[in-house]
């Protein structure tokens, strides 16, 4: 009977912890579409249709017990790492779009910080300086806007970079290190196929990282070359460039951060056997 209770507790706690991260999830997907000013509509719409599909997709993988996509969903805190720079991202992009109109009191000073953080990644091979030159010269006041939005953007990524990364390695992340079961926190990843486990984490975490730096080259240098099919003028409509930057920056965190947390994992299991 008390088994059967228990049972029937984690359900729930799985449940409402499912709903409550799902409704985070739609809240902060449809957010920039009622934000940010001369918004239709037909793209708030959009916007929650989107965020729902998300939502549910959330909803489903932590209302399971059992492991779906998501990794490291049983090693708290890496999807809330994860989140929160998300969160941070459409909420900075939102207010500089915000702020580029003159919606907010605070309008100026916030345009003035992102004027300091591109003069500081003004240097040569900067991300940022490249993303600059995908507007090109033929729109000066759409080429600051999003070269503020660059700067403010990668500014975030970096520091949720190496905020997580002092974290796993400086802190004892994961937390239950005796019970870790990499099959549920890697539900992607076959600890029983090829080589040793370890060399393979080590193996895809290091491609891992190795993608996240070079995205943020890779995507810009691609747009601006894209034989046309990429128009960068669509990135004066301000739903287009939160989003634009918030993919730019975002999944290089993304990969990073796992590519991280895999070398972690490795250097975990070399240590447990050796001793």
């Amino acid at each position: 009977m008390a088994y059967a209770r228990a049972g029937v507790g984690q359900t729930l706690t799985r449940l409402v912890t499912g709903v409550s991260r799902a409704f985070l999830v739609l809240v902060f997907i449809a957010l920039p579409a009622f934000l940010l000013p001369e918004t239709s509509r037909t793209g708030q719409e959009i916007s929650l249709i989107i965020g729902a599909l998300f939502a549910l997709f959330t909803m489903f993988e932590y209302a399971s017990s059992h492991p779906g996509l998501i990794d490291f969903r049983f090693a708290p805190p890496y999807n809330r790492f994860r989140f929160l720079t998300f969160a941070v991202l459409v909420f900075a992009l939102v207010f500089l779009c915000r702020a580029d109109a003159g919606a907010d009191s605070f309008s100026a000073d916030f345009l003035a910080l992102t004027d300091r953080l591109v003069s500081i990644f003004s240097v040569p091979l900067s991300p940022v300086v490249l993303a600059e030159t995908l507007i090109g010269s033929e729109a000066p006041g759409l080429n600051q806007l999003v070269e503020r939005a660059a700067a403010l953007s990668f500014t975030i990524a970096l520091g949720s970079v190496l905020f997580f990364t002092f974290y796993v390695w400086v802190f004892r992340w994961p937390a239950e290190r005796d019970g870790f079961n990499l099959w549920i926190n890697l539900p992607t990843f076959d600890p029983s196929v090829g080589q040793d486990i370890a060399w393979r984490l080590r193996r895809s975490g290091l491609m891992n990282i190795i993608v996240a730096m070079a995205l943020p080259y890779t995507t810009v240098s691609i747009a601006s070359r894209g034989g046309g099919w990429f128009d960068p003028a669509a990135l004066s409509n301000y739903q287009s460039l939160v989003w634009g930057c918030l993919f730019w920056a975002f999944l290089p965190v993304v990969l990073f951060n796992r590519g991280s947390a895999m070398l972690k994992i490795a250097w975990l299991i070399d240590r447990a056997r050796t001793d």
